[in-house]
């Protein structure tokens, strides 16, 4: 267990439109319980990091919206300990005000930022890099991220490219690379330089700020007025929200860290998942004996394969033969039947709906 002066931050605001339609803008994908075993991906990362952080120093950001959704799924959890979102700007506006609200209350805070969405199948070595990590970011200036040696050309995660070796497991770090091309994503898994990006940081609270206030000064100027001259509660929430919807929407990826050089990274050798299409949620879900992910309480299946069937009413049968790589999905208003490999068609899906339909089906 690490000590009190340790925060965790889980970051459970995305709407997670990729794995539209059964996540939406009002129940996305943090809240599902894909497997139906009545964890959520919210609940298992609380669980997870419960092992290794004191309870009352773990914080949920979600946005306004879903707060009742995130107090419901963990009522264990002090409703003071989720952090609320006026709007959705990014994970930097996002990080920024989980750090200023965690320095208010120990201003030697180290944290850790994890994504609500991320699968871990392999909890030891996991929390070993984090119990290092937050070590390391208590002796060190700088922020720290995690790096997945990759196991495969893919196109689907952000990659990290490794600099100079600054500790054993430790890393400077020379550039970040959004989703490659295929190609590219070769050459990179060739070269032994890059990582698959886990979106796993930690930092020193006040190393973060020293740092963001050099990458984005006018917003850490907006934080420092808020929480640097108001004390009242009330009143600081007020400002907050005021100022939040002028936030420029920007992720701490683009925002911080490709601009400073005071990044480092750790490496991890533990198996890693960021359920960011259907493909990889497909990876991540139990399956039968022929490969079909069955998200279905009544179903009969029939001479089909490596398939993916969900279905939100429990009262309805679903019955499919010789459906193979195929993706079945049926909520209460929206049914999307596609190969399994269409992922890249849903943003065609969604917007054609919205042009049609305005928002009722998103």
């Amino acid at each position: 267990m690490l000590g009190s002066d340790n925060y965790c931050v889980v970051l459970a605001g995305g709407f997670g439109t990729r794995l539209w339609p059964l996540s939406r803008k009002g129940m996305p994908k943090q809240f599902l319980d894909f497997n139906n075993d009545g964890k959520t991906l919210l609940k298992i990362t609380v669980e997870r990091m419960r092992r290794i952080f004191p309870e009352e120093n773990i914080i949920v950001s979600t946005n306004l919206d879903f707060y009742d959704d995130v107090c419901s799924q963990l009522p264990d959890l002090n409703p003071l300990q989720v952090l609320r979102e006026p709007v959705m700007k990014g994970t930097a506006p996002s990080v920024m005000l989980s750090a200023y609200h965690i320095r208010d209350i120990n201003p030697n805070a180290n944290i850790l930022i994890v994504p609500s969405d991320l699968v871990i199948n392999d909890d030891e070595p996991y929390m070993k890099v984090i119990e290092r990590g937050m070590q390391f970011v208590q002796d060190n200036t700088g922020i720290l991220t995690v790096g997945i040696k990759p196991t495969r050309p893919e196109t689907r995660f952000g990659y990290i490219q490794a600099d100079e070796l600054v500790q054993d497991g430790f890393y400077s770090v020379r550039a970040f690379t959004e989703k490659p091309e295929e190609s590219f994503a070769q050459v990179f898994v060739d070269s032994g330089e890059f990582f698959w990006n886990s979106g796993i940081l930690m930092w020193n609270v006040n190393s973060f700020i020293d740092i963001a206030r050099e990458c984005l000064p006018e917003m850490v100027a907006q934080f420092d007025t808020i929480f640097n001259t108001m004390h009242n509660r009330d009143a600081r929430r007020n400002l907050l929200y005021s100022v939040y919807e002028a936030f420029p929407r920007i992720s701490t990826d683009y925002g911080i860290l490709e601009k400073t050089d005071k990044v480092f990274m750790a490496t991890g050798d533990f198996s890693f998942n960021d359920i960011e299409s259907w493909d990889l949620l497909y990876d991540y879900c139990a399956k039968d004996g022929n490969g079909n992910v069955l998200g279905i309480k009544n179903c009969q299946v029939y001479n089909s394969n490596n398939s993916m069937l969900l279905c939100q009413n429990e009262k309805k049968l679903v019955v499919i033969d010789d459906l193979s790589d195929f993706l079945v999905v049926d909520t209460d208003d929206v049914l999307v039947i596609c190969r399994r490999d269409n992922e890249t068609d849903f943003k065609k899906y969604i917007n054609d709906a919205m042009l049609k339909y305005g928002e009722k089906y998103t």
